[in-house]
């Protein structure tokens, strides 16, 4: 604490002696007291002596209990809190001399790892040094910051070389940390601290500046290595599950594929069976109301197949079956449904096909199955069929289009079977 301030102090406390006097009798012991105490003040020196003298006036006025105690306590208290914040702040500026002169400390050293090739210079810096352990005030302080100053200006200017190496660097390094960023943003961290780091090598004016950012930057390059290193695991990780699911979801359609069959396919002759047959000609009449397309529709039944069951087994009857259904389907196109309408009875569904090239295939159809060879143990017999062709009117319901293609069929049976005959015959 400087001379002035203590001055003041003492001024102040003299006046609440005073005051304290003036409240007490002048006979009275305590006021002896004061006296003495007042005579104190007046020669005390420092705040150490002056704290010692408010302590023992504290305690005289906690004893007599003036009348103005209260309000002289709280001026007292007011003073030593003064007292305190100024010996902090006292202590404050010694703390800070002694962090200044640390920081000193570090630069000159860093200074020696220099080269000082001036006698001038290498004499200033040994200077600089030794005063450094000397300072113990402000004032100490201030005078050896201008030694300081002229060191730094006359021995510490990086040539040109170091200044384009340091630029040089800066240039890399931003590029590196531009590419990391990049990197970090498509990964979707953003909490790099690369910004930073760009940051502070934009401000670095120095060539150890640039290798500390350097430093950290290659630090965080090795972060990201090991982020990528797990991100391609993740990555391949993934790829094996969709694999995997892949092949699962092959299996499932496969599986989905044969229930679909199982539901649509008769098992014996594997042509569609009466279920599909139904959705599939609702579907070709709606096609017909809504684009006027022409479709025909033709039933097949076996002759005298009830003696071919009776005569050589039902196990025979099911291969006869079985070959008539492989001789229809090879004479009949990709979009065209053939269904096992009913035991020994088939429809066929030819879209875009009008009358006359249905009755066409529906002959055809006739003739293969009777050049078709049937045996049972090794001797042959004879099977036939008849068939019922018809086309979709602009009239027609699903009953009355049926209803007309099937009497068409008996009307085959009834003029003798193994022929075709059309919905207009």
């Amino acid at each position: 604490m400087n001379i002035d301030m203590i001055r003041e102090y003492k001024e102040l406390s003299i006046f609440l002696l005073k005051t304290l006097q003036g409240s007490l009798s002048s006979g009275h012991d305590s006021g002896k007291v004061l006296s003495s105490l007042h005579e104190s003040l007046v020669s005390a020196a420092n705040a150490s002596q002056i704290k010692r003298i408010h302590k023992q006036v504290k305690a005289l006025l906690i004893k007599e209990k003036p009348v103005d105690v209260d309000r002289l306590l709280a001026s007292i208290q007011q003073l030593k809190n003064d007292l305190l914040f100024q010996s902090n702040v006292e202590n404050d500026l010694h703390s800070l001399v002694d962090e200044l002169k640390s920081l000193l400390g570090m630069a000159l050293h860093q200074i020696e790892a220099l080269s000082l090739h001036k006698e001038e210079s290498r004499k200033l810096f040994l200077e600089c040094r030794d005063d450094l352990k000397n300072i113990a005030a402000l004032s100490d302080m201030k005078r050896y910051v201008v030694k300081f100053k002229r060191l730094f200006s006359v021995s510490i200017i990086l040539d040109d070389e170091t200044d384009r190496e340091r630029d040089e660097l800066k240039k890399i390094i931003t590029i590196l940390a531009d590419s990391i960023s990049d990197l970090l943003l498509s990964s979707g961290d953003f909490d790099s601290g690369l910004d930073e780091c760009i940051e502070r090598l934009q401000q670095a004016r120095t060539l150890n500046e640039v290798q500390e950012i350097r430093e950290l930057l290659l630090q965080q390059t090795k972060g990201l290595q090991v982020k990528t290193r797990q991100l391609v695991a993740d990555v391949q990780q993934s790829r094996e599950q969709v694999h995997d699911a892949n092949k699962q979801v092959e299996i499932l359609k496969k599986q989905m594929e044969k229930v679909k069959q199982e539901i649509i396919i008769d098992p014996l002759t594997r042509t569609y069976n009466r279920r599909a047959y139904d959705e599939k000609i609702k579907h070709e009449m709606a096609g017909f109301q809504r684009y006027g397309r022409p479709t025909a529709l033709a039933i097949i039944d076996i002759d005298h197949f009830k003696k071919v069951n009776d005569s050589y087994g039902h196990r025979t009857g099911d291969g006869v079956l079985r070959i008539l259904s492989d001789v229809m389907k090879k004479e009949i196109r990709e979009i065209d449904v053939l269904a096992r309408y009913g035991g020994e009875e088939f429809a066929l569904i030819l879209p875009h096909t009008p009358y006359q090239s249905a009755f066409d295939v529906a002959d055809r159809i006739r003739r293969k199955v009777e050049a078709s060879r049937f045996t049972y143990k090794g001797k042959p017999f004879l099977v036939t069929i008849s068939i019922g062709v018809g086309t979709l009117k602009v009239d027609d319901t699903l009953e009355s289009y049926v209803e007309r293609v099937d009497q068409a069929l008996y009307r085959a049976k009834d003029r003798g079977r193994n022929q075709v005959v059309g919905e207009d015959d």
